[in-house]
Order: C-alpha cells, then sequence, then structure tokens
C-alpha cells in the first residue's frame, strides 16, 4: 500500500478526510480530497502489484457477473454492426471527431464497446488491457492488436494515433498525468484524446455526501472502491489543460441503464435501486481533447 502525505497531481499537503467504506470488497478502503486542486483519491492506495492482481479476471467478478455483463456487450456488438456512421456519433458523441480508418487505440479495452464502434469505421484497432480474458474476448470478435498490461510498458511510437479512447480507466490508474502525458506522446499532432470517468462534483455525489454529514455520519464511498483517483469536472479539465492539451468539448451524462434490462439482472433490490438513482443523475463525465499541430 501507499500512503501519500501530499496531493499526487499538484504536491500540496493540503489533505482532507473525504468517505471510508470497510464493509464492500475491493483494493481500497478510505478517500481523502485535495483541498488545494479538488481531486479525491484512495489513502492509503494499493500499488502497482496489488492492482494488478485484482484486475486479473475483473469481468468475473461479483458486480460483471449479476448483470450477466458479457451478454450485454455482445447484443451491443450487434446493435452496432447495424449502425451508420452518423448513428454511432450520434449515440456516442465523444466519437465526434472518430475518422474512418484512423489508428484507434483503446486504453484499458474491457470488453471492448469502444473497438466496436471503431471497428464499425474500419478503423485500424489497438488496445491495451490487463485482464487476459477481457483480451481474448475481444480478440474473438474484431481485428485489433493487443498489449496485456498498462499503457507506458505498450512503448508505442511517438505520434503514432490519430485517435485515442479511454473509457472508465484513468480513475483506475497510480499515475494520471503519467498517462495523460503518454497519451499525448503517441498521439498525432491533430488527433485526439477522450476521457470518460466519473463526476464526483455530480449532484448525486454532492448529496449523498451531505446527507450523511447532517446525519453526523462519515461518509461512504459511494462509487467502486477500485477507483484511485476521482475528478470533479473542473479538475479533469484543468489536468488536461497542464498537459498541454486543448478542450474540445467537456459534457457529463447518466448511465444510460434501461429499466427492462435492470430489472433481469441478479442483484439485490438494493442494488437495483442505486443504479437507478444513478442512472437519473449525470454522474459521469466525457471530455474531448485536442493534440495541437506543432505539439
Amino acid at each position: 500500500m501507499i500512503l501519500h502525505r501530499s496531493c499526487p497531481l499538484c504536491n500540496s499537503t493540503n489533505l482532507t478526510g473525504f468517505a471510508i467504506d470497510t464493509r464492500r470488497k475491493g483494493p481500497h478502503i478510505s478517500r481523502v480530497k485535495c483541498d488545494a486542486c479538488g481531486v479525491v483519491f484512495a489513502n492509503p492506495m494499493a500499488d502497482a502489484e496489488e492492482l494488478k492482481e485484482y484486475y486479473q479476471s475483473y469481468y468475473e467478478k461479483d458486480h460483471y457477473e449479476a448483470v450477466s455483463y458479457k451478454e450485454i456487450i455482445l447484443g451491443h456488438f450487434e446493435r452496432i454492426k447495424n449502425l451508420t456512421e452518423a448513428q454511432i456519433k450520434q449515440e456516442s458523441r465523444y466519437l465526434k471527431n472518430l475518422q474512418g480508418g484512423s489508428k484507434f487505440l483503446d486504453v484499458g479495452c474491457g470488453l471492448g464497446l469502444g473497438l466496436a464502434y471503431a471497428n464499425q469505421l474500419s478503423c485500424e484497432l489497438y488496445a491495451t488491457e490487463y485482464d487476459q480474458g477481457a483480451l481474448e474476448f475481444v480478440q474473438e470478435h474484431f481485428s485489433v492488436k493487443t498489449h496485456q498490461g498498462d499503457l507506458e510498458s505498450a512503448q508505442y511510437p511517438d505520434e503514432f494515433f490519430d485517435f485515442i479512447h479511454i473509457s472508465h480507466v484513468i480513475e483506475h490508474v497510480l499515475d494520471p498525468r503519467g498517462d495523460i502525458q503518454e497519451m499525448k506522446r503517441i498521439l498525432k499532432p491533430g488527433g485526439f484524446l477522450v476521457i470518460g470517468t466519473p463526476d464526483i462534483s455530480s449532484r448525486l455525489y454532492t448529496w449523498h455526501r451531505w446527507a450523511n454529514l447532517l446525519q453526523l455520519r462519515i461518509p461512504d464511498v459511494i462509487d467502486g472502491l477500485e477507483h484511485t483517483f476521482i475528478f470533479p469536472k473542473k479538475r479533469l479539465r484543468s489536468l488536461c489543460e497542464e498537459e498541454g492539451l486543448t478542450v474540445n468539448n467537456h459534457y457529463t451524462h447518466n448511465l444510460g441503464e434501461k429499466i427492462s434490462r435492470l430489472i433481469r439482472y441478479q442483484m439485490p433490490l438494493t442494488k437495483k435501486i442505486n443504479r437507478l438513482i444513478q442512472n437519473v443523475f449525470q454522474v459521469n463525465q466525457w471530455i474531448i481533447c485536442l493534440k495541437e499541430v506543432g505539439q
């Protein structure tokens, strides 16, 4: 475990306790907030070896098994095969700037939903992922060059990709600034980096926190215990700008959960209600960044 005495992003020592959860399973139990830059992060934080072990067979864990996640993804694959380019970009705004035939990298590709969209646009596909089972799954469905491990260990060439997609991964890494720097290095000038991640400044997270505080209770961790960094919208934008990227668009969105599908999930009613509540609020964010020509 890593104990941080200062903020890993801005080095401020102005840290305050934020949340704790000792009931659920996960690599972290407590979080602090940097009062200087606003980021919330796990502290103490699991180290690289602990996280690597945790993410093995990640998509076989309780939550994903309960919702039959692979079946859901396969259903999306079939649906996406029938979408036009205009339809893809309408339902996935973060892909608005993706051009057909681009070199497309999916960082932490999971079970490949991002790859499915890019494949439909005839992109040249690349992917990184810790979970070998997930890589085998995407290789069954797409012609994709894969790397098992983190982004840095892939050692891609400078200015290699036209478009980099990282969906709900940046909150899991140990060094988000370093990962953004690496993605900028391997992105071509004029290329786009799109990042999807939870928004800790959303109303739901804020109301949940205050409801606990008003009851004189220490707030618990409302999102995944495997998350290492949770960004308020303002802080994610400033981090990208600090690394020389131009923010092209930045917006929030909900889970996009369908009630008919939620009813079929094999999970307790309380968890279904929690997911339904999260679906009502804008709990996630996408930021679309451009690497300017000349950088």
